[in-house]
C-alpha cells in the first residue's frame, strides 16, 4: 500500500455550488486537505474495475488533478461523505501523451478533457451523477471551453449526443483489456444524458 506522508494541518478548502434536499452536495475543490485525501483514493478503487488499476487515485495524482484553478474538480457529498468526483483538466495538460495528439483541437486552449469521473454504485440511480456532470459541464462553459473529450468504454460514446464523435479508438486502454473510444463533444448545446 502506497505510504502517505500528510500535513494533519492540510485542510479542504472548497466552494458548495449546488445542493439538494436530499442531502446531496457539490463542491468545486480549491484544494484537498488530508482528511479527503484517503477517502478520494477509496472512491478511485472503483474505477479500477473498469479503467484498470492506474485509473485509482494516488496522493501524487490527486495534488495533480485536484489542483483548481488549474483543473475542474469537483465532489459530490451525501451527508457529509465524499461519494463521487469528476475532474476536468485542460487538454493541453496532456499534449506529451500519444492519444492527445490525434486532436485536431489540442493547442486551441478549448477543450476539457475528462480525466476522472465516478459516483460510488451505491449512490447510482438518484439523480448525484447527473447532477455533478450538469455542475461540470456548467462550469466548463463559464471558462470558456467549447467541447468536452474523454475515454470510456467502445460503445458508451454514441449514447452521449448525436453530435459526439469517436476521435479514435485504442485496443487495451492502459492495459485494461477493453477497447476503449476517445471521444469530443460540443458543450453549447449539450444535454446531460446517462454517462461520460
Amino acid at each position: 500500500m502506497e505510504q502517505l506522508t500528510l500535513n494533519i494541518n492540510e485542510e479542504t478548502r472548497s466552494k458548495v455550488i449546488a445542493s439538494s434536499p436530499l442531502g446531496l452536495q457539490i463542491e468545486l475543490m480549491e484544494f484537498i486537505g488530508a482528511e479527503d485525501i484517503l477517502r478520494l483514493i477509496e472512491v478511485s478503487r472503483s474505477l479500477a474495475k473498469v479503467y484498470g488499476d492506474s485509473a485509482k487515485l494516488t496522493k501524487t495524482t490527486i495534488r495533480k488533478y485536484f489542483n483548481y484553478p488549474k483543473t475542474l474538480p469537483f465532489t459530490a457529498r451525501h451527508h457529509g461523505e465524499l461519494v463521487g468526483y469528476i475532474i476536468g483538466v485542460p487538454l493541453e495538460y496532456f499534449s506529451h501523451d500519444p492519444w492527445a495528439q490525434f486532436d485536431q483541437n489540442l493547442g486551441h486552449g478549448n477543450t476539457i478533457y475528462t480525466y476522472a469521473y465516478v459516483i460510488l454504485d451505491r449512490y447510482r440511480g438518484n439523480g448525484f451523477a447527473r447532477t455533478l456532470k450538469r455542475v461540470y459541464i456548467n462550469w466548463s462553459k463559464k471558462k470558456g471551453y467549447s467541447f468536452v473529450t474523454g475515454h470510456v468504454v467502445e460503445g458508451i460514446a454514441r449514447k452521449f449526443s448525436t453530435e459526439t464523435i469517436i476521435v479514435k479508438r485504442f485496443k487495451n486502454w492502459h492495459g485494461s483489456g477493453k477497447t476503449f473510444e476517445y471521444y469530443r463533444r460540443p458543450i453549447q448545446n449539450q444535454s446531460v444524458g446517462q454517462g461520460y
